[in-house]
Parts: structure tokens; C-alpha cells; sequence
């Protein structure tokens, strides 16, 4: 009698947390209706003068290529903002010389003010001043994204939106050697997609994002990028607090071409998550609520093998709804990667990784977020480029270690 109540307990109970894999995959086939009626909105008429910020520290994996990808935009009015820490930066000498081959774009570089904060944050607010009355839009990129041609001027078009306070690109890890940690990153930050179209939940990606100049004084970034780590999500909340709308752009998904290790995967992941606990505890929050369900789902799984061992095959019933996660993540995560590459077809005619492989990897990533989510629940240091940064104020952030030339080339 009581392994009979047990079993109906735990078929209850997995039955309730299949409910979990149903909605997972509802939030996918979401994402790709989301997808499909932003792109029936790209390329409008709306092509403001730019001005590019591109915040620069070493030399980049493929450095070249994303300078040169960069500088190449099929867009009529822009001019691009280097930014380092250090006049003598190798990546900001370089840019300047490929620059030269591709004279239609004018490029400044700028060293970044004086600050015990050095890094990326204070370089783009080091950027603002140096913006001009003609810039009408200011767009914040990354060294290691490659975008296509029509890139820029897909990322501006939602801006010409008077509610939209900041238009989105996104990344995608694209690894020259598909190795499994290269591919658990790479999956692992597609997870992040899942939001974009979320309002509550959506963030702006800093190394894709756009506003309108004019917005500048109202958002006070100047002001909220003082003694922070983090530039997006900052702004992210400088968004939310003006009432305005975060615009994810799916055409504007960009490929960094570039592979990781096993320490370079964890330390990565485990920094996005710090700066979530940091910054936007919302994304924390949902991120625990969405992997607790998974992997409670599991063990409860492995507890009713074990129970059909002993009380017969009857468990076997619940063992495979708390099983049901697995196949819907690896469903999940197809549907994603469908629904992003049908809007950015470089990225997509540039990924191709089997598929048997990304499965893999996909399954690998809830159990990196487990110990991503246990590792940042209350961080004290960060480390970020060989720097490292006390954090115990995320809102007064302290260096406490500068990295070596060879570290940040790392």
C-alpha cells in the first residue's frame, strides 16, 4: 500500500514537472514567431548618422577580420570610435592601419579617462564625450563579433521608434574546432535568447546595441557607468527606469569566431552569471527557477530507477516523465537555433556543426548553469581579462589586480 501511494505521488509529481518541458518547448516555438515578425520589419528607411564606439583591449582571435567586417558596412553615415585604455594598445595601432585600406569610414581612437576603474565601462563613458552634434545614433560594438554587410543598419531601424529606448543585437559562438566546451559556450549563451522577446525579463547585449543620441542625457549614463563592471546591463535598467522598450533585432545576430577550453568555458560562464546576480537579479532569478525544475527532475528520474529495481516496473512510468527534460532541451535548443539562424543566414552558412554534437552539448549546459548558479550566489571578485575587480559594491567596483600585456592577450 504504501509503494502503491508512493507511485502516485511521484507520478503526480512528474507529471506536473513534464508540465516544465511543455512550456520549455512552447517558449521556443515563441521565440521563433517573435523572430519572424521582427524580420518582416528589417531594412526600413531609417539610416541616421552613426557614430560606432568599439572599445578595444589586445588583439582579438581574428582581429582583422572583424575590423575589416566592421569598417565595411553597407551604411551611407558612420564613423568608428576606438577606444582603449592605453595609447600604445596593440588592437587600437592596428585598426588605424586597416583603417588606411578602407578610407570611406572615418576612424578616431581615443584613450580612455583617467580612472581607478580602467576596462570596458569606463571607455564607452569615456566615448560619450567625444560624440558630435551631427551623431544622431551612438552604437556600442564588441572586437569579437563579425557582422555582416547590412548589420548596422538592421541594429538602427528599431530606434526609430520614439518607445523603443535601446535596439539589440545578439552573439553567437561560432568555434573554428567544434570541441565540447567550445560548444557547451556556445550553446550556454544561446540560453540567454530565450528572454529576448520577453519584456519583463529582455536585456540589451552590449556588444550589439544601439539608441538615439539624444536619449543620452535621460538614460544618465555618464553618471550610472561610473564604478560599474558591467556596460549592458546597466543599461539595461537604465531602460527599464525610463519607461522605454529594449528592441531585440534578429538580423543583427553576430558570429564571434572563436573556441574555448574547459577553464576558459566555466570562467566565462560563471562571470555572465555573476554579473546577472550583480546587476539584474530578474534573469538570475528565472535562470534558478528553470534549471532547479531540471535537475530536481533528474534525480527524482534516477530515484525511480532505482525504485522500479525494488517496487517493479510500474515506476518505470514517472521515470520517464522526470526523464522528459532531456529530449526537450535537445528540442529546445534545435528550435532556437532554427529560429535565430533564419534570420542571419552568414551565421547559419558559417555554423555547421552536427547535430549530434550540439545535443551533447545542449544536455552539458544545465549542469554548468547548476554549478554556475552555486558558485555566484553572493560574489565578492570578478575576474575579467586577467584584471580583477572587487565586487562586494557592485555599484562601487574596485581593481584590485591589472593584468599583464600577455594575460590580456589571453
Amino acid at each position: 500500500m504504501a509503494l502503491d501511494l508512493l507511485w502516485i505521488g511521484l507520478t503526480l509529481l512528474a507529471s506536473l514537472a513534464s508540465l516544465a518541458s511543455v512550456a520549455s518547448i512552447l517558449q521556443g516555438i515563441r521565440l521563433r514567431g517573435g523572430v519572424r515578425r521582427a524580420v518582416r520589419l528589417a531594412l526600413g528607411a531609417f539610416l541616421p548618422s552613426v557614430a560606432m564606439i568599439l572599445p578595444v583591449r589586445g588583439l582579438d582571435e581574428g582581429f582583422d577580420q572583424n575590423a575589416r567586417a566592421l569598417l565595411s558596412q553597407e551604411y551611407p553615415r558612420y564613423r568608428l570610435l576606438v577606444v582603449a585604455d592605453d595609447a600604445d594598445d596593440p588592437a587600437s595601432a592596428r585598426i588605424q592601419t586597416i583603417a588606411r585600406e578602407l578610407p570611406r569610414v572615418p576612424v578616431a581612437a581615443i584613450v580612455s579617462d583617467p580612472s581607478s576603474l580602467r576596462g570596458k565601462v569606463n571607455a564607452l563613458r569615456s566615448a560619450l564625450a567625444h560624440l558630435r552634434p551631427e551623431d544622431e545614433v551612438v552604437v556600442f560594438a564588441d572586437s569579437d563579433i563579425r557582422p555582416a554587410p547590412d548589420w548596422l543598419r538592421q541594429l538602427v531601424q528599431p530606434l526609430a521608434d520614439s518607445t523603443v529606448g535601446v535596439a539589440t543585437g545578439f552573439r553567437w559562438y561560432i568555434p573554428p574546432r567544434p570541441t565540447f566546451w567550445s560548444l557547451v559556450r556556445a550553446e550556454w549563451n544561446a540560453v540567454s535568447a530565450n528572454v529576448l522577446f520577453d519584456p519583463r525579463r529582455s536585456f540589451a547585449w552590449g556588444g550589439s546595441c544601439a539608441l538615439r543620441v539624444d536619449r543620452l542625457k535621460q538614460l544618465r549614463l555618464e553618471h550610472r557607468w561610473r564604478e560599474v563592471l558591467s556596460d549592458d546591463l546597466v543599461l539595461t535598467q537604465a531602460v527599464r527606469d525610463e519607461g522605454l522598450k529594449i528592441a531585440y533585432v534578429p538580423a543583427a545576430l553576430v558570429p564571434t569566431f572563436e573556441g574555448a577550453d574547459r577553464s576558459t568555458c566555466t570562467e566565462w560562464c560563471f562571470r555572465q552569471m555573476t554579473m546577472a546576480t550583480l546587476y539584474l537579479p530578474i534573469v538570475r532569478r528565472y535562470a534558478r527557477a528553470a534549471f532547479s525544475v531540471f535537475i530536481g527532475s533528474i534525480f527524482f528520474g534516477f530515484a525511480c530507477l532505482a525504485l522500479a529495481w525494488i517496487g517493479g516496473v510500474a515506476y518505470l512510468i514517472p521515470a520517464a516523465l522526470f526523464f522528459a527534460p532531456l529530449p526537450a532541451s535537445i528540442l529546445k535548443a534545435s528550435l532556437r537555433r532554427r529560429a535565430l539562424f533564419s534570420a542571419a543566414p552568414s551565421v547559419a552558412a558559417a555554423w555547421g556543426v552536427p547535430a549530434w554534437r550540439t545535443a551533447i552539448a545542449a544536455v552539458a549546459v544545465p549542469w554548468v548553469m547548476a554549478a554556475g548558479l552555486l558558485r555566484t550566489r553572493r560574489p565578492t571578485t570578478v575576474r575579467w581579462r586577467g584584471h580583477i575587480y572587487d565586487v562586494s559594491d557592485p555599484h562601487h567596483v574596485r581593481l584590485l589586480e591589472v593584468a599583464t600585456p600577455r594575460e590580456i592577450a589571453v
